[in-house]
């Protein structure tokens, strides 16, 4: 199957509408799976406060770090980080400007997550 044009978009620290702490546990359980798989994402875009699942002394660290060693790129929204006072705070991934994030957006078949 052929993942190489799809780009998963997280705005939030859980996956899915309704309980936040099992919206958690899947995110970690599908970010957990993703670093074993074959197919990957070409990119994850994070924005709004999913941006501080990148930040230091997040639990998702580890197995981002792991699927940035494989070539996913890991996004965060500049303006988010800012907004959220986790400048300098990031621990994985690479600031993104809207521009750098509409360009992946308009390109490619976006999994909203």
């Amino acid at each position: 199957m052929n993942t190489k044009g799809k780009v998963f978009l997280l705005g939030s620290e859980c996956i899915g509408r309704g309980d936040e702490d099992l919206g958690y546990e899947i995110w970690m359980s599908m970010l957990k799976t993703l670093t074993e798989r074959e197919e990957r994402p070409l990119a994850i875009i994070f924005w709004n406060t999913g941006v501080k699942l990148l930040a230091e002394g997040s639990p998702s660290i580890p197995p981002l770090k792991v699927l940035e060693g494989k070539g996913v790129q890991l996004l965060a929204g500049r303006l988010c980080v800012k907004e959220l006072d986790l400048v300098g705070k990031m621990a994985a991934g690479k600031l993104a400007t809207m521009d750098e994030i509409l360009d992946l957006l308009l390109h490619y078949e976006v999994v909203n997550l």
